[in-house]
């Protein structure tokens, strides 16, 4: 990591620790003696660009080497200078609209062509007073956008004036700004302005910082056509300078001005409350060109009780560093921490610098919303819409590879930039994200190819998982990572090897013979040549029943690819081990997409979460199928092992809205965007198909949300091919996750998902002797006849051949076999012994002959058409309720097929979601017949197969009253276009909340809050409910810990830390479960001083003195 090197700290509070700095590399820049005539090579130097002193035998005379005569235009010369002799100005406009000033021609070294310096000593006459506007002390740039000027401003109402330097770029001017500083009669002062030639521009007064600040989109300085004006403007109205000038000099390079360089030497500004070990360090430099002795530093927190330390004698150029323990149990909030230097020798000096800190208050837990893109330059924005985290953790491959071990995961000037990214994003309460592709960052490689049976590079570059030196970068970035940004909470996430396996072609070095034979005793098959398998009916002597052994030569050589031979599952592992060497339980893992694979266990390695993008196109509901078979996956990963669920913002144009071939007739519709971004390759996804696609996915118990495309989501100054043709889409994802995910995140990340007795398999041995499968794109006959099953309110569970073997089809009811044209000897057994128990087999035309299914599936090819498709696929889950309802109940019924539900369930508590899927032809893409775009309200009665239950409707917190009947509850429900909503269903009615916290807490003590949600009899409800909490403080200002939680089994706990400078008084609590809308309160005095108010302290009477006798 680039922190700089220092000898170990042991932090104790209220404590400054001190110790020698090493060497830096290069010395400082002294200070320039500027409180003494300038002499030597401070006067005649290469640097010195002009110098005027206005002394000597030729006062209007250059005294460096540039030669620059100024000639007098109203102004005067004067003998009371700082050093000797002046240039008296006087008032000009509104007493005198005449110039006063001193003027040298204009000349190639009065326009510095990058960094520069001009500094000067004013002592203000008495005209200049609080009714005088601004006065220009020096004009290079008049009303043009070149050159550079430096401008006192007005009085404001304390006395103060600012100063403004104002500099031209050629096609655009920008102002940098002083503190406020008075200037009395007679008063000499010395001021300088600095500016580095890339937009930082910085005022010094007598020596100590005054202001500045860096200014984007800013170079060199456009060379100004103006002479150079001392005192006055370049033209009217004239602003001259009521007082006296002295020592004008004007410098290449930024000069330094000050005894002593206060550095924040911290690459952290921003601290997570109660974070522990959080300090922060100073270098402070002796710039004076003689030892700096008796120097003490103070350093303050916002009227915290300051610490103080002595500093040893500094020589020149010579530094030293400081530590202050930062308490981070103070309130959320900025702050400022102010370190003052005094030192006698070689002057008086007393010096403060002042720095930002910020606080960051703890936030309940909450279900992350990935943008799955660069956000650290615009993280107001992602904000904004909802967004909780982003990518923007760097890491380069290359540096890592050429060290051969973990080393910084970037170079110097990167990682200040990412470490500066993850304090603003840690400000912000929201998390960066590291994406890691190691592997595929080696593909051009030559040396680590996948080859061909005869050793010749595949055509395809991709790196070959199994050379163990690849295992071995893949380690070392993941821990290089954890020690470049493993410590900063704000970096709390990393993707894994995205968009690997599709390049994944079988591989043939020895290794690989070598791996293979090691596995399973056997030589790779002649027949294998595709990751795609082979065609059954091109294999000689195939079993007619299409039945093949459970270790069939083929079969087992595949399933090793897939799960370890391609050595992606190994690389991802591997860079996993790697962040773990950050120590951190809070830094999660993800790999996408993870489906796009043949169906065995494995995908991903060890990352904690498997995901997957989706394009909603042509049927939002087709992102269910994608989620589902993450959770099959996931299902049979590592333990624990988890799901988030991307969508594409993206669409492609070409499968959405085509352009229209060469030739074409005109067409009769084009939608605005197709007018004014006719080239687009990549639109926005319409804001009711994200929406669809939003319920859908989150009706499933996955852990967080992703999404794509931030450049079709918001307008960017530099798109890409992702376009921004949709402006409606942010809105309406920040509306979703603020009324949706921010209230019930906690809930839907606690309730699990309910035991589905529909089961859909998804086999590999049929994808690799039939080549079927959806390989996560949700398309084929399979993906169509999932839909169907979705439209006849099935809630199926994706299955596959290993989970057959391994746990049998206990539990479930009815069984899917779509594309299942061959299957292994385990699984026929197991799924005629599942028919014999009474259970139902769904086939088609392709099924394993050695399955008689119960009903089949007419097998149906899409037209293209999005509206004649769909009703075709809800003909279809017609027929099958028709054959289905009279054998089969479900657990959730609707009585449209454009309501699907989808249930969760908690104990006996069941959560049900319903999105709808009614949808027609809009005029943003529908005119070109592919995708109906639009949405339509539609109602429908839900049908629950239970006796009895009390419903709540969970987003507008209200109870839904039901009707018992012979078959369960009855109730009616509109819902709005492709909207979705999610209600409770619990065994008792909800009829209370009890808030319990303690009447008192001290600051700096902690107080614990409890929430019970109780049936009628006050007992907690057996439930996960969502529940609001907030917390204010006297001001009326939320605290820490305000937010949506989730009270499981209908209880939640919260312990709330008391800041030591948190208001004191009477602190507000309020708790809202959100199923009905009921609340309780509490008070908590938070104890302050005492007596309060204070009481004045009376002054002690002295005796009156006497005079002593005699």
């Amino acid at each position: 990591m680039h922190a700089p090197k220092a000898l170990a700290l042991v932090i104790l509070a209220g404590s400054i620790f001190t110790w020698p700095l090493i060497a830096a590399d290069s010395p400082p820049r002294l200070r320039e003696p500027f409180r003494t005539p300038y002499t030597g090579d401070d006067a005649k130097g290469s640097h010195v660009l002009a110098l005027w002193t206005f002394d000597d035998d030729e006062p209007l005379g250059d005294a460096s080497s540039g030669g620059h005569q100024l000639a007098l235009q109203g102004a005067e010369l004067d003998r009371q200078g700082k050093f000797g002799g002046a240039l008296l100005s006087k008032p000009g406009w509104p007493v005198a609209d005449r110039p006063h000033s001193a003027r040298a021609a204009r000349a190639p070294r009065l326009s510095p062509s990058d960094a520069f310096t001009i500094e000067l000593w004013i002592a203000a006459a008495e005209q200049l007073d609080a009714e005088y506007p601004e006065a220009f002390l020096i004009d290079k740039k008049y009303v043009s956008h070149a050159g550079y000027q430096l401008i006192l401003g007005p009085a404001d109402k304390r006395g103060g004036r600012i100063v403004r330097a104002c500099l031209g770029f050629g096609d655009h001017s920008a102002n940098w700004h002083s503190r406020p500083l008075k200037l009395a009669p007679g008063q000499w002062r010395h001021l300088a302005f600095t500016y580095d030639g890339r937009g930082t521009g910085s005022f010094f007064l007598d020596g100590a910082p005054w202001g500045g600040g860096m200014v984007p989109g800013c170079g060199p300085v456009a060379p100004g056509p103006q002479p150079l004006t001392i005192g006055d403007r370049n033209g009217s109205y004239y602003h001259g300078f009521p007082g006296r000038i002295d020592q004008v000099r004007l410098c290449r390079g930024v000069l330094e001005f000050r005894p002593v360089a206060v550095e924040r030497i911290s690459d952290r500004s921003a601290f997570v409350r109660m974070e522990p070990g959080a300090v922060q360090r100073f270098r402070l430099t002796n710039l004076c060109r003689e030892p700096l002795t008796g120097a003490k530093a103070q350093i303050a927190v916002d009227g915290m009780d300051p610490a103080e330390s002595e500093i040893p004698e500094l020589a020149p150029g010579k530094s030293f560093e400081l530590a202050h323990p930062i308490d981070t149990r103070l309130r959320p909030g900025a702050y400022t921490l102010s370190i003052t230097l005094r030192a006698d020798k070689p002057e008086p000096i007393e010096t403060t610098e002042d720095v930002s800190l910020r606080i960051v208050a703890r936030q309940p837990k909450r279900m992350p919303v990935v943008m799955w893109g660069g956000i650290a330059g615009d993280l107001d924005r992602a904000r904004a819409i909802g967004f909780t985290h982003g990518l923007g953790v760097p890491a380069e491959t290359g540096r890592v590879w050429e060290a051969g071990q973990p080393t910084d995961a970037v170079d110097g000037q990167r990682w200040q930039q990412a470490r500066s990214n993850l304090d603003e994003a840690l400000s912000k309460g929201m998390t960066l994200a590291a994406s890691l592709s190691p592997g595929a960052a080696m593909r051009s490689n030559e040396a680590y190819r996948r080859v061909t049976r005869e050793g010749k590079p595949v055509a395809k570059e991709d790196v070959c998982g199994l050379f163990p030196e690849l295992v071995t970068l893949c380690e070392n970035v993941g821990a290089s990572v954890a020690r470049s940004f493993g410590d900063h909470p704000a970096f709390g996430a990393a993707l894994i090897h995205t968009e690997v396996r599709d390049h994944a072609s079988l591989c043939f070095h020895p290794h690989d013979l070598a791996a293979y034979r090691a596995a399973s005793g056997a030589e790779i098959p002649a027949q294998a040549g595709s990751t795609r398998g082979v065609d059954y009916a091109k294999l000689p002597d195939f079993p007619a029943d299409r039945v093949i052994a459970d270790d069939d030569p083929i079969l087992r050589y595949y399933r090793w690819h897939w799960k370890d031979g391609d050595g992606w599952n190994g690389l991802n592992s591997a860079v996993v081990r790697g962040l773990n060497t950050a120590g951190r339980d809070d830094l999660w893992t993800w790999h996408d997409p993870a489906v796009r694979v043949a169906s065995v266990y494995g995908s991903g390695g060890q990352v904690d979460y498997l995901s997957q993008w989706t394009y909603s196109y042509p049927d939002p509901i087709r992102i269910g199928l994608a989620t589902d078979e993450l959770l099959a996956m996931a299902g049979g990963g590592p333990p624990g092992q988890q799901v988030m669920k991307m969508t594409q913002i993206i669409w492609y144009r070409s499968q959405t809205a085509p352009e229209a071939k060469p030739g074409a007739p005109a067409a009769a519709y084009l939608a605005d965007w197709e007018r004014q971004q006719p080239d687009a390759p990549f639109i926005t996804i319409a804001p009711m198909h994200l929406r669809e696609a939003f319920w859908t996915k989150i009706a499933r118990p996955i852990k967080g949300i992703m999404y794509h495309g931030w450049q079709s989501l918001v307008p960017c100054q530099s798109p890409s091919g992702y376009r921004f043709t949709h402006p409606e889409t942010q809105h309406e994802l920040a509306r979703l996750v603020r009324s949706v995910v921010v209230p019930l995140g906690p809930t839907l990340l606690s309730v699990p998902g309910a035991k589905s007795d529909v089961a859909f398999l998804e086999s590999f041995a049929s994808e690799m002797f039939a080549r079927r499968g959806t390989y996560g794109w949700c398309g084929s006959w399979a993906g169509d006849a999932y839909h169907a099953l979705l439209y006849a309110r099935l809630q199926p569970e994706i299955v596959f051949d290993e989970t057959i073997a391994e746990r049998g089809l206990d539990g479930f009811r009815i069984l899917v076999l779509a594309d299942c044209d061959v299957l292994t000897r385990t699984v026929v057994e197991r799924i005629v012994a599942f028919q014999q128990a009474g259970g139902l087999v769904i086939g088609d035309e392709r099924t394993c002959p050695a399955i008689r299914p119960d009903i089949r599936l007419p097998i149906r090819t899409r037209s293209g058409r999005a509206r004649e498709d769909k009703a075709a696929l809800q003909q279809l889950a017609g027929d099958l309720r028709a054959q289905l309802d009279a054998r089969y109940r479900r657990h959730v019924d609707t009585t449209s097929a454009e309501i699907i539900p989808y249930r969760r369930q908690y104990k006996n508590t069941d959560y049900v979601f319903l999105v709808n899927d009614r949808r027609e032809y809009g005029s943003y893409v529908g005119q070109h017949g592919l995708v109906m775009e639009s949405g339509l309200p539609e109602t429908t009665d839900v049908l629950l197969n239970r006796p009895e239950g009390f419903v709540y409707d969970l987003v507008n917190q209200r109870p839904i009253e039901g009707e018992k009947t012979a078959n369960g509850l009855r109730f009616p429900i509109r819902l709005g276009p492709c909207e979705g909503t999610l209600l409770m269903v619990a065994e008792r009615p909800i009829g209370a909340v009890r808030l319990a916290a303690p009447a008192s807490a001290a600051r700096g003590s902690q107080a614990i809050l409890t929430i019970e949600v109780c049936d009628k009899a006050g007992v907690p409800v057996e439930a996960v409910v969502p529940v609001e909490l907030t917390i204010r403080d006297p001001d009326g200002r939320a605290c820490e810990f305000s937010g949506a939680y989730a009270a499981v089994d209908g209880r939640v706990e919260v312990a709330l830390d008391i800041a030591p400078n948190d208001l004191a008084g009477m602190w507000e609590v309020e708790a809202v479960e959100l199923a009905s809308g009921l609340q309780a309160a509490a008070a908590i005095r938070v104890e302050g001083p005492s007596p309060w108010p204070p009481v004045e302290r009376k002054p002690e009477q002295t005796p009156d003195a006497v005079q002593p006798k005699g």
